[in-house]
Parts: C-alpha cells; structure tokens; sequence
C-alpha cells in the first residue's frame, strides 16, 4: 500500500515537473511579432493587421492566448475574439503551436475616426501541456496607425457669408498682382467694385470685372487652433475640431494643386512614441504629405493655449504669406494680437467655426461664418 502511495506521488510529482517545464520551456524562442501594412490611410478605409508567430524548438506549445489591447475605433470585418475594455477592447487569439512552426494571421481593420493609433506592449500567456496552470509575460512589439482625415468637396462646407467654399476661395485669398490683368469675366458678389471694367460693361450689358493673375511668390499658411474655451480642457468640442481640421487639409489639397506653397500650424498636442514628435508648425512648401502628417496627428488637447501660441510665433509672420486662422474661440488678447498684425500688412483670414459665429470681427480682416458639412 505504501509503496502504490510512493508511486502515485511519484508520477504526481513528475507530472507537475513536466507541466512546468513546458510552461517556463514555453517562452524560449519562442517570436511573436506584430505587423501593420500599409499604416498611413484616411478615414474609412482599411489597413492589414498581421500577426507571426514562430515556434522555433522541438517542445511544441499546447496552450498559447495573444491578448492585444486595441482602440474600440476598429472595426474588424473578420469575427474575432473580442474583450471590452471600456474605450479599448482586447483582440484574444490561441495557439496551439508543434515544434519549428510558425503561424501567420491576418485580419482587415476599418477605421472611420481620424487620429494616431499607437500600439504597445501584447500580453502572452503559455500554458502547461496539462492545463494545470500557465504564466503570463508582456512583450514590447510597437507599432502606429495614423489616420489621415478625409478629403471633402469644397462645395459640402457651407457658410453664411456665402452659399459654398467653391473653387475661387484660394485664388480669393491670395493677393493679386495689379500690374497683370489675366482676363475679363462677369462680375460675383466676391469681387470688388473697383475692379470692375466699364468698357466691357457697357459692352456686354452685364457687369464684367478685371481678372488678375495671383503672384505666383505668395504662400499660404493654415493656422488649427483647437482651444474651444478660455480653460482650454474644459470645453473641448471635438466635432468642431473635426470640421475644422477637415476644412484645413481639404483646401490644402486645392491650394498645392494650384501650384500655392502651403503650411500648417496648430497649438494642437501632437500624439506621437517619439520624444520629439511632428513640429506644430510646417513651413510653406509643396508637401500635401507633411500636412496630412500633422492633421493626423492633431489631439483635441492644447500644447499651448492660442494666444501663448500667437505670441511664441508673432515673429514668424510675413507679408509674403496669406494666413487662414481656423478657430472656434478667439479671446481678446488673440484678436489685439491678430490686429496689430493686420496692421502691419500681414493678410490674415479667419474661418470661424464655432457654433453661434460669434467670434469678434476684426478691421483689416476677412471673416467666414461656417455654418454646417453637408455628408
């Protein structure tokens, strides 16, 4: 009898010994690695998210859980374990790896909200060959997504000053050079009285005005600021910020295909791994790339509240450059500093996009009321 108790002891013992073994045994050489294709798209579409994994040893693994923490802003088009997690969910997938294999699996995400994604550490669990119990250990795997906001048609944004954006806006905001007459055209609610050419007029029995050619050296600088209120994180209207940014990179788009030098500036937090992420103020240069980059990145939360921002850039601000100011809060220290500066000859336009349009008007500066985006 002692000795049947012996042996059972024994083979308990050993079997406890083997679950071990090829729970701790499981990690070694063991590769998990997280990829992203194509991590750079705008607002509805998709990217490819690829998991590896490589079993490289002759203990196969009979119990393997990859648990990824993922934003809720995902859509998966594949059914797939899913965890909530509150403003995150968790993306669970087992394995049950042989010796020297490896597994690939891949699913296609959609995501319909602009913004930066970053992914880090996944939470790996191995457990014993007999289910008796397992141990879990993070892996650093980081990756990013950055979702670029989505390109409208400038007709979709409307204003109470007038019916849509149209074609012409950038060409308006730009100064023209009087010593170049490009044509003559009829006359719009945009042009100027003194522009108007009599001659051709009186000719064709209908107003028509001089057309002059924009000087081919002038710039133009956006300017997102994304503080809603004066306690800048207290107020923050995100869907605003949206259509503001969206306005941003939509007319960016016009401007560089009509061969205009465009910038972009913002008080915005830029959500990035790095130490020092994408610079708050892009130069004005022919990279729709660059733009992108930034208004993707953008945060709903201030680096700096926008009169600090004004103050800190007041010197970057040249004749040479037409500067459209995006904004849904203005206090009285931005619209002293936005005078002077008008004063000073620096073309400022401003879009306000705050839901009353009661952003205070400026003398020397041109203001449009956004009213609603038309989906």
């Amino acid at each position: 009898m002692f000795i049947k108790i012996m042996f059972i002891c024994l083979i308990i013992c050993l079997l406890i010994m083997i679950g071990n073994i090829t729970k701790v045994k499981g990690f070694e050489n063991l590769k998990i690695e997280r990829t992203i294709e194509n991590n750079r798209i705008h607002q509805g579409e998709s990217f490819a998210l690829e998991t590896v994994v490589e079993n490289n040893k002759w203990l196969p693994i009979s119990f393997l859980i990859i648990k990824q923490k993922l934003p809720i802003d995902f859509e998966y088009i594949q059914n797939i374990n899913i965890e909530d997690a509150g403003k995150n969910f968790f993306h669970v997938s087992m394995y049950n790896m042989m010796k020297y294999e490896r597994r690939r699996r891949k699913y296609n995400v959609t995501v319909n909200k602009r913004g930066t994604y970053l992914f880090y550490d996944m939470e790996i669990t191995v457990g014993d060959v007999f289910g008796f119990s397992s141990e879990t250990r993070q892996v650093d795997n980081f990756n990013e997504v950055v979702v670029y906001p989505k390109l409208m048609d400038l007709c979709n944004f409307k204003f109470k000053t007038v019916n849509s954006l149209g074609d012409n806006i950038i060409k308006r905001w730009i100064f023209k050079d009087p010593l170049y007459i490009k044509g003559i055209r009829e006359y719009n609610i945009e042009d100027r009285m003194k522009d108007i050419h009599w001659k051709s007029s009186m000719k064709m029995n209908k107003l028509m005005v001089k057309e002059y050619d924009y000087t081919s050296e002038r710039e133009l600088v956006f300017i997102i600021n994304v503080q809603c209120c004066d306690i800048a994180y207290s107020g923050i209207l995100s869907d605003r910020i949206e259509s503001g940014i969206r306005i941003a990179a939509t007319l960016s788009h016009k401007a560089l295909k009509d061969n205009i030098p465009t910038g972009m500036w913002t008080n915005a937090r830029i959500i990035s791994r790095d130490s020092n992420p994408t610079n708050k103020v892009i130069p004005a240069v022919n990279s729709f790339e660059n733009i992108m980059e930034l208004c993707g990145r953008m945060d709903y939360i201030t680096e700096v509240d926008f009169d600090k921002f004004l103050e800190i850039n007041r010197r970057n601000f040249n004749r040479n450059q037409t500067y459209v100011v995006i904004t849904s809060y203005l206090n009285e220290r931005c619209c002293n500093m936005f005078s002077k500066l008008a004063k000073q000859g620096i073309n400022i336009k401003l879009i306000d996009i705050s839901k009353t349009s009661d952003l205070c008007k400026i003398q020397g500066i041109e203001k449009l009321d956004f009213i609603e985006e038309v989906k």
